[in-house]
């Protein structure tokens, strides 16, 4: 017998009511929730012709997008306020134990909190940093552990900025998404994360401003570690103590520097941290980085170098134009990707001719290197050969062997990734970390207790596969959305 139409509509009507009730889908915009426009005075200081303002805008409304809350200049998270001076390093100034997840993009049951806390410079200077917790839905079980604690990683990220809004647990996707914390945290491991000093917090408790000191080795592993420390005393009974220590490119080096400080431990300072710990994972580590692409890495890090050298002044390595560029970065307040357009445009106007006939660039490559003493050992380092055309691969190679030659300090593996580029040195050799922590939890022993070289094959030829990641996951959302994910929205 044929279904009438009334049947029909009785029975839509039915199910209609099984179902739950859909919010009605909105129109979007096609925007990005920023438009910043350069200046009339920013475009003559930077001297930036009409399609380098463009193409900087771009960049920059971009990044502005992708900040949960409208970044660390509008959420009161980064902002202290009243807090009474701190003594030492570890010191947890301010928490929040559960953070409203909605403004960013985390895996579904995966949980975040946020925390400040207090660290040190690379002068010994106490000055406070933020960090961010991400939580899994179920605690990895391994060795001994039971599922009443969450065993623990200590992630260093790579260069994500030099200001404020550069800060990792600002950004949506805490920055490198599912290349490492989020792989992490579905894997069953909790991540604990620095943004490293003067991303996130920019004001002191005296409200003097707190700088980056970028690709400053020191400076960023005592953060990582003093990241940890707090941690550990905001949640003692929800985490181990144990950990496996990781960085990539300029936390590649904090991490490497992070084994460093642990293996010198001056005074016992870090007799606590060395406690628990279990090895290093290391990829594509920053070494030489200055002498690589000094346009663009010499305003980086000259622009805070006087904190180390007082005598030193930015004329030292830059042009007048890259000083003005360097100025307008300061007032963009941008990022990576602007920064290298303001000092690629231009690359051989930006430098002073003679910048690297001052001692500063022979002390401060010296100081800032990971490599080249003694390490807590175990570690590995990953490092593909493509890596921007294959330097980076190269010293590091160099400095794993003269490493090993000169202080040897117990087990050391180099891994090489064949045609693997930066980024994918995460993303080409993920089983084989994963691996490689879950045995060190596991107390499984390493394999030698020697330096060692191996090698990852790819399954298909190269040509074969995607090279890069290409985009961060996008919210372009109307007006009334500013900086914000709607409810259940994508």
């Amino acid at each position: 017998m044929k279904a009438t139409y009334t049947t029909l509509l009785l029975a839509a009507g039915a199910l209609a009511q099984m179902l739950p009730v859909l919010p009605k889908p909105g129109t979007k915009t096609t925007a990005w929730n920023s438009s910043y426009k350069l200046s009339d005075e920013q475009m003559i200081l930077g001297q930036i012709w009409p399609e380098l303002a463009e193409d900087i805008e771009t960049v920059l409304n971009f990044d502005r997008s992708q900040l949960a809350n409208g970044g660390p200049s509008q959420d009161d998270f980064y902002h202290l306020g009243n807090v009474t001076t701190p003594d030492h390093p570890g010191q947890v100034l301010k928490v929040q134990n559960v953070t409203d997840p909605k403004p960013w993009n985390i895996p579904a049951k995966t949980a975040l909190s946020r925390f400040i806390y207090t660290s040190t410079n690379a002068n010994g200077t106490l000055v406070p940093a933020s960090a961010y917790v991400l939580w899994p839905w179920t605690a990895k079980e391994v060795g001994t552990n039971s599922s009443s604690k969450v065993p623990v990683v200590l992630w260093s990220h790579g260069t994500s900025g030099f200001f404020a809004d550069g800060s990792p647990s600002a950004h949506r996707s805490l920055f490198y998404g599912n290349i490492m914390p989020f792989t992490l945290a579905q894997a069953g491991y909790v991540v604990v994360a620095s943004d490293y000093t003067g991303l996130g917090v920019q004001t002191s408790w005296d409200g003097s401003y707190v700088p980056h000191q970028y690709q400053n080795r020191i400076a960023q592993a005592f953060d990582s570690l003093n990241a940890l420390r707090a941690a550990r005393s905001i949640f003692p009974d929800k985490i181990t103590e144990e950990y496996v220590n990781v960085g990539h490119s300029q936390g590649g080096a904090a991490s490497w520097g992070v084994s460093e400080v642990l293996a010198e431990n001056l005074d016992n300072e870090y007799q606590d941290l060395e406690q628990g710990y279990l090895g290093s994972v290391i990829f594509a580590p920053g070494i030489d980085t200055l002498n690589s692409a000094p346009q663009a890495f010499g305003p980086w890090i000259g622009r805070n170098l006087h904190l180390m050298y007082p005598d030193f002044q930015l004329s030292d390595w830059l042009s007048p134009l890259g000083i003005d560029r360097t100025e307008l970065l300061t007032q963009l307040q941008g990022g990576q990707y602007v920064s290298e357009l303001l000092f690629l445009a231009n690359a051989t106007e930006i430098l002073n001719p003679t910048w690297n006939q001052s001692w500063y660039a022979a002390s401060y490559t010296n100081f800032s290197n990971p490599g080249n003493r003694p390490y807590k050992a175990p570690m590995v380092l990953f490092s593909g050969t493509a890596d921007q055309g294959g330097g980076p691969y190269k010293s590091a190679s160099k400095t794993f062997k003269s490493t090993c030659e000169d202080h040897y300090s117990g087990s050391f593996e180099f891994v090489t990734l064949e045609g693997v580029e930066h980024f994918p040195s995460m993303d080409s050799s993920r089983q084989h970390w994963l691996q490689w922590i879950e045995d060190r939890f596991c107390k499984k022993p390493v394999d030698s207790g020697s330096c060692t070289r191996s090698t990852v094959d790819n399954f298909l030829p190269q040509d074969s596969y995607q090279k890069v990641s290409t985009s961060f996951s996008q919210w372009a959302g109307a007006a009334d959305e500013f900086y914000e994910l709607v409810a259940g929205g994508f």
